[in-house]
Order: C-alpha cells, then structure tokens, then sequence
C-alpha cells in the first residue's frame, strides 16, 4: 500500500472515533478552582481527597527527598502547605488529566517523554510570563496548561491507535532531532497538534489553550491568542536545546522575542532557573506516572 492510501485510511480511523476521553470530573473541579482569586487550600484539599490514588501522590510528593521533611506528612492540608498551593494545583491538573490515558511509557513520545516535555514547557511558559512587560501579557494560569496539554495529540493517539502510535514512535527513536513534523505528516497524513485541537474542542477548554495547541509550530502566526501560541512555540525552541520535546530547531524567532519585549538575559535567566533546579519538576512528573492507568 502507498503512503497516500496509508494516510486516506489512517484519517478514516480518526474520523470513526466517537468516543475521545472525556475530561475527568475532578480536572473539571480543579480547573474552575484555578479560575478563583480567592480559593484556598482547605478547597483545594476537598476535591483531591474525592480521588484517593492522587491523594496519595500529592501525599508521597510532599514526603519526598526534595522536601526533606524529617517528620512524616499525613494531611493533604499539610501536604498542599508544603508543596505550595499553586504547584499542588498545577500537580493534581496534570496528574488527574492524565488519568485516563494508558500508552507506552518509552519512546520520544512514550509517556515519559511526554510528560517531561509538558511539565518542562509548563513551568518554563510561567517563568518567562513573569518576566513579559506588555500590558496584554498572558495569564500564568492559562499558560501553565498550554504548556501542559500542548501536545496531548501524541497521548490520545497512543490511546485510541495503539498501532499506529507504535509505527510513529519507532521511527521517531529513529530519526534525528527536529524531525517530528515531517515524519508524522508522512506516516499519518495528519499532524500531532490536529489530534490535540479536537479533544481540547470535546473537553470545552479556553481558545487561549486551543490557539497554543494548534499554532505553537506556526512561527508567523499573529492572531487571536496569539500570546499562548508564540510563547509555547519559544519554549518548545528553547526545550530544543535541552533535548526536551518535538520543535523543529533551536532557534528564537526574533519577531516572538520583540513581541513580548523579552531580550536574550530574561530568556537565559529564566531557563537556567530550570535547569539548576530540576529535581522539584522530576518528582512532580515520577508522581504523575502513578496516578496513570500504565
């Protein structure tokens, strides 16, 4: 069979898939308490206890290695405390979005990869949010899951297609850096960043992220939302660097970097924030593993 049959079928599987995973309840939970100014931990606390496996994570997260906690932390009140309310927030969106899904762990898209490369962007996304001077700067919150769920494609393809997610993450692991867009177009005809846009339309999720999603590889793009799509587009481009993710190349688009009125020692001071203190976002994305279906 030709590569252009291979693709007419593979995009007649995608269209006879009815039911995409629906977006957990208590994401659902957790994403309306991230909208609130004023919630607080104790809230943040009753919806997590409604889920025991990430109770537990959040639970083993504050007693890690990295908190080094000489007394054993038992309440998710303590345990959020410790953690901090943010990033337990951010933690228990990641960990119970992931819930649903079960794919291979290994591979440039396996589950591991994935989720280092989302955590990874995620954080970095808020870091040089903080630093833009722009008065229609993005929000941290929104940002944080553009990062996040950005390329949620390769995980729902894992999930629906398991056969054809194998075929593109072998030859991924078998490819050179930045080849990702071009390899996947002509395996499946389609791209990552398509499959992503229709569970994020199923999932009823903010424009803001669904710009992100779909045009965080489209270095020209300048319209609505623009903000989440250019930045996820230099996070992926900086990741690149790191051998973190799927961009094409390393390079910063100076048109993005002007935008934002963001110079080359904000984009290395906050990357190098990351990189010297990564073992807080590792013990973060170990937990999310647990609370997986894999």
């Amino acid at each position: 069979m030709n590569a252009s049959n291979s693709n007419m079928d593979f995009k007649l599987k995608i269209e006879q898939i009815n039911d995409l995973p629906s977006l957990p309840n208590i994401t659902k939970q957790l994403l309306l308490l991230q909208k609130k100014s004023n919630a607080t931990t104790q809230e943040l606390a009753e919806i997590v206890e409604n889920d025991p496996i990430l109770s537990t994570q959040i639970l083993k997260y504050a007693n890690s290695a990295f908190f080094n906690r000489a007394k054993q932390i038992e309440s998710l009140n303590d345990a959020i405390n410790i953690i901090g309310f943010k990033n337990a927030l951010n933690y228990g969106i990641a960990a119970s979005s992931a819930s649903q899904f079960s794919i291979p762990m290994t591979g440039p898209i396996g589950m591991r990869s994935f989720w280092k490369h989302a955590i990874y962007s995620a954080h970095l996304m808020q870091k040089l949010a903080s630093k833009i001077p722009i008065k229609e700067k993005p929000l941290s919150g929104l940002v944080y899951l553009s990062g996040l769920l950005h390329n949620i494609g390769f995980v729902l393809l894992g999930h629906t297609l398991p056969t054809e997610f194998d075929e593109l993450n072998n030859a991924l692991a078998n490819s050179e850096p930045g080849k990702t867009s071009s390899i996947e177009l002509t395996l499946l005809g389609v791209h990552h960043y398509e499959l992503s846009i229709w569970l994020m339309r199923k999932w009823g999720l903010p424009k803001e992220i669904m710009a992100a999603v779909f045009e965080h590889h489209n270095e020209d793009y300048k319209g609505i939302n623009w903000q989440y799509a250019n930045l996820t587009l230099l996070v992926d481009r900086i990741l690149f660097n790191y051998e973190v993710g799927d961009a094409e190349n390393g390079d910063l688009p100076k048109r993005i970097l002007n935008m934002f009125e963001l110079d080359s020692n904000a984009v290395m001071e906050c990357t190098e924030s990351l990189f010297t203190n990564t073992d807080n976002i590792d013990s973060m994305i170990e937990g999310i593993f647990n609370t997986s279906k894999n």
